[in-house]
């Protein structure tokens, strides 16, 4: 018989979760107009939609890791546009380095990382001789695309990920696949992606990041302005690896997406036909507080109402 996990523990882990947290001081942000939940902005354009995104890398990871920090700009912007339903188009860099050798290695990053994903890198900046510091930047090109905000109350939660990957350290929560996967799937797993898009399959994704997959579904409801119950009996993960860690993990492909209960089931075999795992794994409501489910038991993680994390997205009416 199965163990049913510590729900508790597990909503405690994932509330005080260091990379969760950090996402309280993009409420800064709020004195811009137009600003929403979605980690990538849309330009109306031809028939369909310019994404535009952006990322800045943490300094002391840059530092102590320039290559892992190289390919790190372009892993989360390339999934910044894919969870738009979008093609990323090319990547730019803005580089910083204290040295010359310093800024090759963050180049071989970006480079190694831009190929296996097969996304140019297309131009950029690059300064030396100062404090290092690294930015990137991504477009892309969307038909129909997929918004966070889009999930409405009543929709299937759907997580899908590239599970055939590792850890790159013992203390960091960074699961890649682009070691382990054929190439040419990396390349391709985005069109998962744009078929649900453009198929309406999926009308709302988002992709995990930092705050790890329980964390990213936080956000994810706070721009759309709902509540969420995440099954973590359903959740896919790789083999081996403990539920806790999972759910704090920062993947280089990991979406969670809205469905209609109707088109879930046609969505969830659309990644599956791409050698990608993924499963419904429980559902939108209008509660606006993130539980986590197992064996009939919940466990509330965050109360949207009372305590909002970014303070962007869908006012609660």
């Amino acid at each position: 018989m199965a163990r049913v996990p510590n729900l508790d523990a597990l909503a405690a882990a994932v509330r005080t979760a260091p990379g969760l947290l950090a996402k309280r001081d993009l409420a800064v942000v709020n004195r811009l107009a137009g600003i929403d939940g979605d980690d990538a902005a849309l330009l109306a354009h031809g028939a369909g939609y310019i994404v535009v995104c952006g990322e800045a890398i943490s300094p002391p990871f840059l530092l102590a890791d320039p290559f892992g920090a190289g390919t790190a700009a372009v892993v989360t912007n390339v999934s910044d546009v894919r969870a738009m339903g979008a093609r990323p188009l090319g990547v730019v860099d803005m580089l910083v380095s204290p040295d010359r050798a310093h800024a090759e290695t963050v180049l071989d990053g970006i480079a190694w990382a831009a190929e296996r994903l097969g996304v140019p890198v297309v131009g950029g900046h690059l300064t030396l001789g100062h404090a290092p510091s690294l930015a990137a930047s991504c477009t892309g090109f969307a038909k129909r695309p997929l918004r966070a905000a889009a999930a409405r109350p009543g929709d299937v939660l759907i997580a899908a990920f590239a599970t055939d990957g590792r850890y790159m350290s013992d203390a960091r929560p960074y699961f890649s696949a682009l070691d382990d996967r054929d190439p040419a799937r990396l390349r391709t797993d985005g069109e998962a992606l744009v078929e649900v898009a453009e198929s309406g399959l999926c009308h709302a994704a988002r992709d995990v990041s930092m705050p790890g997959i329980a964390g990213s579904l936080l956000q994810m409801i706070e721009g759309a302005g709902t509540g969420a119950v995440l099954d973590v009996d359903a959740l896919p993960r790789p083999d081996g690896v403990p539920l806790e860690r999972w759910l704090l993990t920062f993947p280089s492909f990991g979406f969670l997406l809205a469905a209609a209960p109707g088109q879930a089931r046609r969505a969830v075999e659309v990644f599956h036909g791409h050698g990608l795992a993924c499963a419904e794994c429980g559902r939108f409501d209008d509660t606006r507080v993130l539980r986590l489910a197992a064996g009939g038991r919940e466990a509330s993680v965050w109360d949207l109402a009372e305590t909002p994390l970014t303070g962007l997205g869908v006012e609660a009416g």
